[in-house]
Formats: C-alpha cells, structure tokens, sequence
C-alpha cells in the first residue's frame, strides 16, 4: 500500500512540473518574462499559500520594480531569493549557474530567533556502555547500547533517511535490540531523505497495518484546488518487529521532510513516546520547475497531514517538550536523560 502511495505522489509531481516545462521552447533570459513565470508557477502550484497566510499578489507589487531596474543575473536571483524568503519553506531551493539558494527558515521563529538546538553530539559517548558508538562507514546509523542499573537499552542514531539499512546493519542492531529492556531511537537533526525508506523503518515498530496520515496533491491553479485526502498507512515489518519494545524517539527542529513523516506516524506506535523540541515541519513533496532562463526552482505541490487531518507542514509536538541547550553547555544530554528515565518506568 505505502509504495503504491509514495509511488503516485512522485507522478503526480511530475505531471504538474512538465505542465509548464512543456511550454519553454528556447532560452529566454529577459527578467521580467522569467520573473512573470517564477511568480505565476508559485501562484498556480505551490500548495501552502492559503495555509500560511502569504498575500503572493503583494510580494508581486514588491518586487516587480526591483525587477524592472535589474542589471545583471545575479541580482535577479537575488530578487527571486528573496519573494522565495516568504514562503519559510525548507522544500524550496533554486539553482542558477552561479549559485544556489535554500531556505532553513525552520529553525527559527517568525521574529527570527532560533529554535533551540537541543543536540550535541559530542556529548553522545558519556551515555553508552563502554563509551562506544558503533557505526557503518560512511554511514548516517549509529548504534551502542546504554547500561541503567540492571536495565539495557538499545541506544539508535539514525541522521538522515537516505541509505537503506543493511543486512550486516540489522545483524548487529538486532543484537543489541534483542537483549534491550527498550529502545532509544534518536532523529535529532535528521533533514529527512527517502519517505519510502522512512515508512518501511516506521513499520519495524508496528505489529499491524496502522493510518497515519493523508495527503492530497495540487490539482489545479486554484490555491485551494487539490484532490481529495487520500489515506497513507504505514505497514509491520515482514522481518523485524519491535513494536513490543517501549521505545523513546528523540527529535528537535532539525527533524524535517521524511524525519518529521516518521515522527508523524511514530506517534500512533503503541510503544513509542516521542521526547525533546517540536520538529522543524516539513509536510510536502517538492518538485522541480525550469524558467526560461534554464534555472531550477523547487518547491512542494503535495500536502501531507496526520491522521486527524491536520497539517504536519510545520512540525509534530513531542509527548514530553522540553529543550536542553543550557544543560548541554554544562555537560549533559537531558533529553537522553529524560528517555532514560521513562524507559525505567515501563
């Protein structure tokens, strides 16, 4: 059922960026045609307008005459950057020749203080038996194993959701897991990568077939025309179930993209409790569009929601909010230390 779903998002993705892809014939590198583009492809697919209260007309009216008084490309893209700075949207990027932009506006609020950290990795050793973390090379998992008394729980850092575990993965996780009175599963400051890959992993912590969520894609040029929610459920793993292990997941405001999908549908796993800061959001799929002048601009036309049908575009409360910052200057992971603790209650 999930690549199904993971599946027709993709190709919906693709049947609306080739819409306006089709109609570029030859490079045209005039500033206001490209700029008329760029805005009118924002306008007609880009799919949280609405939701984030952004007036695209105004920024039209903003920027138009910066435009019109542009000399070189590299102001133009500065211009561009900046109607995409409204969007706060950590899906869209754009790339020219000569430089990229990206927005991490995520990590801060809407006066521009940063969110806080609430992870250090240097602080990770002190926690682990042994003092050792043990990981693939080349590798965004990391795994050890945490000693609490007479209590041992299986420690797992997984920083981004783009490679697949491997077997040899699972051969030495499962050791660890196996023998674990819990388990600490840490995403913090993971940007996201394969929803496919998160799903599957999602599904080791669940027994049977669960909804977590809906998603809906752009279907016209309405902000508001899109198709109907369509169920997203995430499926048991066929050879690794861990869903009768209480478990701990650890997020912050790096939790983005497929990371914040997994903690979306975390929290309906009957053993997961879910610790640290809010995650950054995240609740789209991006897709790809090309101006005249050939420059790459992305950005989300497919929504995602929970199962309550609420957006998750910018982020999934933890059970236990807390932030650690001024503990991990003194030393201290407390978030670590607070999974520690609840771990010993079950």
């Amino acid at each position: 059922m999930k690549r199904f779903i993971i599946t027709l998002l993709f190709a919906s993705a693709a049947l609306i960026s080739c819409e306006k892809y089709e109609t570029i014939k030859e490079a045209d590198y005039d500033f206001k045609h490209n700029f008329e583009l760029f805005w009118t492809l924002v306008d007609e697919q880009y799919c949280y307008l609405d939701y984030k209260n952004i007036d695209w007309n105004a920024v039209k009216e903003e920027m138009m005459p910066r435009v019109e008084a542009a000399q070189t490309e590299q102001e133009f893209f500065v211009i561009l950057s900046d109607a995409l700075d409204y969007l706060r949207d950590g899906h869209v990027w754009m790339v020219s020749p000569f430089q990229q932009y990206s927005c991490d506006t995520y990590y801060y609020d809407e006066n521009g203080v940063r969110y806080p950290d609430n992870f250090d990795r240097s602080l990770l050793r002190r926690y682990m038996k042994d003092n050792e973390i043990y990981h693939p090379m080349d590798s965004a998992l990391y795994y050890a194993e945490i000693e609490d008394g007479d209590r041992t729980y299986a420690y797992i850092l997984y920083t981004g959701f783009d490679a697949a575990w491997s077997a040899n993965d699972f051969k030495y996780i499962e050791s660890v897991v196996s023998g674990a009175d819990g388990i600490i599963f840490d995403i913090r400051e993971n940007p996201g990568g394969d929803g496919e890959l998160g799903l599957n992993i999602a599904g080791q912590f669940f027994n049977t077939s669960e909804l977590v969520g809906y998603y809906a894609a752009k279907n016209g040029p309405g902000h508001n025309d899109h198709t109907e929610l369509q169920p997203l459920y995430v499926e048991p793993s066929k050879k690794h179930d861990w869903s009768s292990k209480p478990t701990m997941l650890l997020i912050n405001r790096g939790v983005y993209s497929t990371a914040n999908l997994v903690t979306c549908a975390l929290q309906y796993a009957p053993n997961v409790t879910i610790i640290g800061g809010k995650s950054g959001g995240g609740g789209a799929m991006p897709m790809t569009h090309y101006l005249p002048n050939g420059w790459l601009v992305v950005f989300p036309s497919n929504m995602l929601f929970d199962r309550d049908k609420q957006h998750i575009e910018n982020g999934i409360d933890p059970d236990i909010l807390m932030d650690a910052d001024l503990d991990m200057v003194m030393g201290k992971d407390t978030i670590i230390e607070r999974a520690i603790e609840e771990l010993s209650k079950k």
